[in-house]
């Protein structure tokens, strides 16, 4: 075990859990194994048929939410039950993910050399096939109808300079718990996607930078192909948000336009 306190950084990995009692218990396990002291775990659970709290490692604390509350929600009310300290840093983690075995150390280096306080993010790979990016980074031009992740399915090792980003991916967040509560959370309206993106528009309203940090590394069990992409429910959703978003920051005739160029460039683009 490495003596974190040298560093002084304590992080609290939250992972939000709905029906995945199996892809759960590896991204629990592959946190704690890595070699750092400063962290706690919280499996806050969205009100799964399959959940089992006793196959976890009873280190791991426990937060039950009686209905799915969607992903904004479902944190804001996790987190605020969590007791987190404001000087902990948040680690908004996908129940889909698996961390690597020295995420912590390249995270907190990676913090410690920054001068001031930023949103950061790993590099994601798909965990089928680790040598192609899932997200590297995030894309925002809203006035062209632009959300996307850079570098999805591109040569990992293509993608290893730190850089400022548009927005920090929801499938791993790390942001300082003070700026959490500052930004006021997740803004509810949003059920699943672009909640993300929203809370890190808001945040550089305030000044606050994404980074994006390809020393710390992750991958995540979506499938790497085409076809694992698409479902009827994930495209409505996808839309309705990014309509949302739209509405938050342009008038109502405005976002109209703009979604149907959102549909149009994600369609031509199968990054759905």
């Amino acid at each position: 075990m490495i003596n974190s306190t040298k560093y002084n950084i304590k992080f609290h990995v939250c992972i939000l859990n709905w029906n995945g009692q199996e892809v759960l218990r590896d991204c629990v396990q592959s946190i704690l194994n890595n070699q750092y002291e400063s962290f706690k775990v919280t499996v806050i659970d969205n009100g799964s048929d399959d959940f089992k709290s006793t196959e976890l490692d009873p280190k791991v604390n426990i937060i039950k939410l009686n209905n799915n509350y969607g992903f904004a929600r479902g944190y804001n009310l996790g987190i605020s039950k969590a007791k987190i300290d404001n000087d902990e840093y948040l680690i908004l983690l996908n129940n889909d993910t698996v961390v690597d075995k020295n995420f912590f150390i390249n995270l907190t280096e990676s913090i410690k050399s920054k001068k001031t306080e930023s949103i950061y993010g790993p590099k994601i790979t798909f965990d089928d096939a680790k040598d192609l990016i899932w997200y590297a980074g995030g894309k925002v031009k809203l006035d062209r109808g632009i959300i996307e992740h850079v570098g999805i399915r591109k040569p990992s090792s293509d993608f290893s300079i730190e850089s400022n980003t548009d927005y920090i991916t929801g499938c791993c967040m790390i942001v300082k718990k003070s700026i959490y509560d500052d930004l006021g959370g997740f803004d509810e309206s949003f059920f699943m996607y672009n909640e993300d993106v929203d809370f890190c528009l808001r945040a550089k309203l305030k000044k606050i930078k994404c980074v994006y940090l390809p020393s710390v590394i992750i991958s995540h069990k979506v499938s790497s192909s085409l076809g694992g992409y698409f479902s009827r429910k994930k495209i409505l959703m996808k839309i309705k948000s990014a309509f949302l978003l739209y509405k938050k920051n342009y008038s109502k005739p405005w976002a109209t336009m703009l979604l149907v160029k959102y549909c149009i460039r994600s369609l031509m683009s199968i990054k759905l």
